[in-house]
């Protein structure tokens, strides 16, 4: 069974990153755990983004999760973080871990790719590494993944964090780049580009 681990610093990065993707391969028949590094710092916020992550991962096909409960902005590249990460794939096993790529802008989104490759030095894993995009496209993507028959549920799995969406569009801004790389590499109505990570 093929064994998928998608890794976000903040609850909303994997499904605007590769929420196609998630659905996708569930509906194929693969697990998928989602690991978040980080929290809110307050209680409450907290929990209603865990419900909304939930909701969001329902529809996606999600089969577990985890939660670091890291301090974010900054997240740093920290032994617990790394042990975090470590625990998960050493449980997940993965043949794929899914990160946001690290020319991310965002400094919690770039320092993932970091933690990641520490945790799989650590948990001697032959996982491959492909980043994904939040808020920064990447500039040359070599892999890419037609999600034209899942954008639907990606756009309302996005909407399920109305926290985040109630004053950005997120699930346009994604889905258009999504469009995008459809256009220019050929591969679909609708593709999710990712970048290899060595």
């Amino acid at each position: 069974m093929k064994r998928r681990l998608v890794i976000a610093a903040h609850a909303d990065d994997e499904t605007i990153g590769c929420g196609g993707t998630m659905a996708k391969y569930s509906q194929h028949g693969a697990t998928t755990f989602v690991g978040v590094l980080t929290r809110d710092q307050s209680d409450d916020v907290h929990t209603v983004r865990r419900s909304e992550a939930e909701q969001a991962w329902q529809k996606l096909g999600v089969t577990d999760s985890g939660w670091a409960e890291m301090r974010s902005h900054p997240l740093t590249v920290s032994p617990t973080a790394v042990d975090a990460v470590t625990g998960w794939i050493e449980s997940v096993r993965p043949d794929i871990v899914f990160l946001p790529h690290p020319g991310e802008d965002d400094p919690d989104h770039a320092a993932v790719a970091a933690i990641v490759k520490s945790a799989r030095i650590l948990a001697r894993s032959g996982c491959i590494l492909l980043g994904y995009e939040v808020w920064t496209p990447i500039a040359r993507p070599s892999v890419f993944e037609d999600v034209s028959d899942f954008v639907a549920v990606k756009g309302e799995a996005i909407n399920c964090f109305r926290s985040q969406v109630a004053d950005r569009d997120y699930a346009s801004a994604a889905l258009a780049l999504n469009r995008y790389h459809g256009v220019i590499s050929g591969r679909g109505q609708h593709v999710e580009a990712f970048g290899m990570i060595s």
